[in-house]
C-alpha cells in the first residue's frame, strides 16, 4: 500500500511539474507561428472581452472562456472544433486556415496543458 501511495504521489508531482514547465517554457517555432495565426484568425472573436469569449463565459468560468489562458485543451479537440464548429462558431474551412496553420494554432493553445 505504501508503494502505491508513493507511486501515486510521484505521478501527481510529475504531472504538476509538467504543467509548470510547459507554462514557463519559451514558445517553440510552431507555437510562435500558431500565436500569429491565432491573433489574425481567432483573436477578433476569442480575445478578452470579445464576442466569442463572452459567449463561452455564459456557459463556463472566465478562465475557461479565454482560450489563450486554458490549461485543459488538447490538440485533437482544438482542431476538431475548428473544423466542425460549435454553437455559434462556424466551421473553419481549410481554405481559411490550412492544416499546418491549424496544427500551429493547436500547438499554441495547448502550450499550457499538461502533456
Amino acid at each position: 500500500m505504501n508503494g502505491i501511495r508513493t507511486l501515486l504521489a510521484a505521478a501527481v508531482a510529475a504531472a504538476a511539474t509538467a504543467g509548470v514547465i510547459a507554462a514557463d517554457a519559451p514558445l517553440t517555432a510552431q507555437q510562435q507561428h500558431g500565436r500569429k495565426v491565432f491573433d489574425i484568425k481567432c483573436l477578433p472573436c476569442h480575445g478578452p472581452g470579445m464576442w466569442g469569449t463572452n459567449a463561452l463565459a455564459r456557459r463556463m468560468p472566465l478562465d475557461k472562456a479565454e482560450l489563450e489562458k486554458r490549461t485543459d485543451l488538447n490538440a485533437v479537440m482544438v482542431k476538431t472544433l475548428m473544423r466542425v464548429g460549435i454553437g455559434s462558431m462556424p466551421p473553419i474551412r481549410k481554405t481559411e486556415v490550412d492544416d499546418a496553420d491549424a496544427d500551429a494554432i493547436a500547438a499554441y493553445l495547448t502550450r499550457n496543458s499538461p502533456r
